[in-house]
Formats: C-alpha cells, structure tokens, sequence
C-alpha cells in the first residue's frame, strides 16, 4: 500500500497531470510508472487498484484489493489547513491510515505500516507555526484513527521524529489560556514592543527592524499564512539539533536514531532475531519457551561497544534477558508494526498534542 501525493516524479513529461492546470510530468525516461505498476500486478495475477482522489481511495473494497497505490497531488499534498475536503479532494492522513489498514490486516503474517505527517516540517521552514500546528493534529487524527483497528497486545505502535526545528517558546510567564499563535504578555525589555509568543531561531521571518505582532490572536497573528519572527534571515529555515521524544515499548533513554529499526526488527522476530520466537513469527508462542537456541543470550558486558558494525544500545537488545515494561515474558513479540513519525515541535506542545504513554 502506497498512498501519498508526487504524481510529477510517475508520469512522464509526454503526460498530462489528471487535475486542473494538467502539468506534465517530470520523468525524462518516457516510463509512466502508474502504468508500469498496474501492468506488473495484473501480470502476476495480483488484486490491484490506482486511485488519485478521495472518493476513489473510499470506494476501495479491501476485500477485493490487495495492493493499492493513490497518488493524490501532482506534487506535495496540501497541507491540512488548506486541503479540499470535496470527493474529488485529497483524502486525509487518518482516511489514508484507515484504508492502509483495512488492506495490511489481512495479512495473517503482520505488516509495517509507515505514516508521516511529512508537511509539519515544511510549514516550519516557512516560520509558518499555524499550519505547523494544523499538520500535527492531522498526525494526532491518524494515530487515534489507527488505535482502534489493531490489536494493541499484537502490535508495536511507534511515534517519533526524524528531527527537531528551531521553533521556541518565547514566552516570559505567559499565562495558561493565552493564545499560542498570539503575543506574549510581557513586553521585550529592550524596545517595549510586543513579540509572539512562538518565535524562531532562523528563517524568512527575519526583517530590521522588527515587525510587531498584534497584541492579541488577530487575524494578522492567527492567520494560516502568518509568519513568526526569526533571529537569523534565511529563505527556508534550518533543523534544530536537540535529542526528539520516541514513545513506544522497547524504547527508553537516549540512543541513537539508527538504533529504532533494530529494535522493530527484535521485535517482529526479523532479520537476526528471526530465530529468536520459537523459529520466527510464524511459530511463535507465548507459552513455549522454544528451543535452546532461542533461550535469552547473556547481558551485553559493555553495551556501548560496536557489534556487527552497530553500536549496541544500553536497551533490551543488549540485554535480552530483561523483561519490558509490560511484557510477561522475556519472549516478547510483536506481528504488526506501525510507526507515526513527525517533527519535533516543542516538547509541551507534542506533550499536549499526543496522548500517548
């Protein structure tokens, strides 16, 4: 199941884009790679279906399709502030999450279902909190979409981010109930005038002098399209570079970023842990300690040092005769995976904005 928007880098530059003004497409190799997919699945014999809009992606029957592509967008899907919710509109990420689902759970084996909120980053390159904020309630909306349609004892359910941006509360003892997208109560104690409450280290919201907001959330502050203060000009603003919050079992501490995949790999029994469930996912039981090949290995004497040409985190991977939090037995295992990543916005605003523990 791949669904998203991009449809320029599918279609040649001999072929129109179905949607209004009809560009063309980007690939200078002549392939249609729409086509090329459909053509390949019906070769093999696979239930297969292309959709471009939301009234086709929720006439998908999941009984009947089994691979589904949906390109919504010739380039990036609208943010979520400015999408058109009309049937021939961009479906949501929780209407996409929904139908990705409805077709991955039948696979009796289990799935990985990776969903991104992919434009919360680029409103912030922009100093655009609004449409920032939009975006990760869109991610919130996906993942509480997701809760009830799986199995939350058969299923690793990850949320985390790719990295941070350099959006900041400015606030100087700003009261609970004051408008995020509004100005601080304090006045700066350099030139008296107002700033935002939601500032930025860098990016296109620099000016000298300073702009100054609105004393209240106006429609000049609150707008979809207003852009907060930056320290340093720049055109498209930078990452931050702070340590980003990752909330899922087998996750704890500080590690490296390169280190989640390995974890989802030990849980789902893949890859080196495939002998690790009782001869892998297929057989696996919770009962059967398995055989003694599978048995927990000893603690890893110096989990830091590089194994395999992976540095070993202090974790359940290092130590696989401990017990997570949660888990009845040391054998602990995982069919399906899903994993929500966003930007890190702030920590009380992703705090607030997941109810996730």
């Amino acid at each position: 199941v791949v669904l998203g928007g991009g449809r320029r880098h599918w279609l040649p530059k001999v072929s129109r884009d179905p949607e209004p003004p009809g560009d063309e497409g980007r690939r200078l190799d002549g392939r249609n790679l729409i086509a090329d997919w459909m053509r390949e699945k019906k070769r093999r014999g696979l239930r297969a279906e292309y959709v471009w809009n939301r009234s086709d992606m929720e006439r998908v029957d999941p009984r009947r399709v089994d691979h589904l592509l949906g390109l919504f967008a010739y380039s990036h899907l609208d943010f979520e502030a400015d999408r058109d919710t009309s049937p021939n509109g961009d479906p949501s990420l929780a209407d996409m999450t929904r139908v990705a689902l409805s077709i991955l759970a039948k696979n009796p084996r289990g799935f990985l279902l990776f969903v991104e909120g992919g434009r919360i980053d680029h409103a912030h390159h922009y100093n655009n909190a609004y449409r920032a904020l939009v975006e990760t309630l869109a991610l919130e909306a996906a993942l509480l979409a997701a809760l009830p349609l799986v199995d939350l004892a058969d299923t690793l359910l990850v949320v985390t981010a790719d990295h941070s941006h350099v959006l900041t509360l400015g606030g100087l003892a700003t009261p609970r109930g004051n408008p995020i997208l509004g100005v601080d109560s304090k006045t700066s104690d350099v030139d008296g005038l107002p700033y935002s409450t939601l500032l930025y280290g860098n990016g296109p919201g620099f000016s000298q002098p300073r702009p100054v907001p609105s004393n209240s959330s106006s429609s000049e502050m609150a707008g979809r399209n207003s852009v907060h203060g930056a320290a340093v000009p720049r055109q498209w603003a930078t990452h931050g570079g702070e340590d980003v919050p990752i909330y899922a079992q087998l996750f704890s501490g500080t590690f490296d970023q390169s280190y989640i995949p390995h974890a989802i790999a030990y849980a789902a029994c893949l890859g080196e842990h495939n002998q690790r469930c009782n001869g892998g996912p297929d057989n696996y039981s919770a009962s059967d300690p398995g055989p003694a090949a599978c048995s927990a290995p000893a603690p890893e004497p110096n989990p830091g040092v590089v194994r395999g040409g992976v540095v070993v985190a202090s974790s359940v991977m290092a130590d696989d005769s401990a017990t997570p939090h949660g888990a009845a037995t040391s054998t602990y295992y995982t069919r399906n995976v899903i994993m929500f990543t966003t930007v890190l916005l702030l920590t009380c605003v992703v705090s607030y904005g997941f109810e996730v523990t």
